[in-house]
């Protein structure tokens, strides 16, 4: 009988297994990985309040209030004007013009979100499930620039909430501690 022979170099690798165990990795990384896409396009007419909020955005309708325009979804939707600031005269602010009022509502916003409401609810409704499980949750993102004037976002703010968006999330600047 033959003694067997130490030190022989071992065969081939099998690479069937190392497959297997590369794809365990992609699948178990793919799961764990998780990103929320918000995007915030920097611009000179925007600069975001800062906070130390921890909560991470959730993709919903984007809305931005710049100091010249009301923007949905990357469309610009509504021009602003200007109007004269009370607390510092002869200087202006940021206004919705009152030809594109009616009362509080904005029709122009309203009719844009309402569209969107339908076209999500509808979507919810394809995927078998009902719109509040899988589609519309009435929720919007909301990009205010930090010196606009309250009367702009709450006319903002009231017409999105007639066109069945209840749920508003600010999106902030976060402060490194």
């Amino acid at each position: 009988m033959k003694k067997p022979r130490r030190g022989e170099a071992p065969g081939p690798l099998n690479i069937n297994s190392m497959m297997d165990m590369m794809t365990i990795i992609l699948v178990f990384l793919l799961k764990s990985y998780s990103s929320e896409d918000v995007s915030v396009a920097p611009s000179d007419n925007l600069q975001l309040p800062f906070s130390t909020a921890e909560a991470a955005p959730k993709l919903a309708v984007n809305m931005v209030v710049e100091k010249g325009q009301v923007i949905v979804d990357g469309k610009p939707i509504l021009q602003l004007g200007t109007a004269d600031d009370p607390t510092k005269p002869g200087s202006k602010v940021p206004a919705v013009p009152e030809t594109e009022l009616q009362g509080q509502l904005v029709p122009k916003l309203f009719d844009v979100l309402t569209q969107k409401a339908t076209d999500a609810k509808a979507l919810g409704e394809r995927a078998g499930g009902s719109s509040k499980d899988l589609g519309f949750k009435g929720q919007i993102l909301m990009q205010v620039d930090k010196d606009m004037p309250f009367n702009v976002v709450r006319t903002v703010m009231y017409t999105a909430g007639q066109a069945q968006f209840g749920e508003f999330k600010f999106v902030v600047v976060k402060l490194n501690e």
